[in-house]
């Protein structure tokens, strides 16, 4: 089952950038067990427009996570949790 965009929100008091607050979202997520491997995130499109961003700062949170090894990808299908 995929993660609901509605889980995401974004904090004005957090001090960083968009893309680090969608980063510890996703990476407190996965860590607390909230988000189970192989569930599906939202597309960087979905997301960026539910968070009123821009869709590069989507991608670039999502492609920094999985070089940590919490996402993963399956080709044009999307990001999932990683199962490591």
């Amino acid at each position: 089952m995929p993660i609901a965009v509605e889980t995401f929100f974004l904090d004005p008091s957090f001090d960083g950038t968009l893309q680090q607050q969608i980063q510890q979202m996703v990476a407190g997520g996965i860590l607390s067990g909230r988000f189970r491997p192989k569930e599906k995130l939202p597309s960087s499109r979905k997301l960026a427009q539910h968070l009123g961003v821009s869709r590069i700062t989507v991608t670039l949170a999502y492609n920094e996570l999985m070089s940590d090894d919490y996402l993963s990808s399956a080709g044009r299908s999307g990001f999932f949790v990683s199962e490591n």
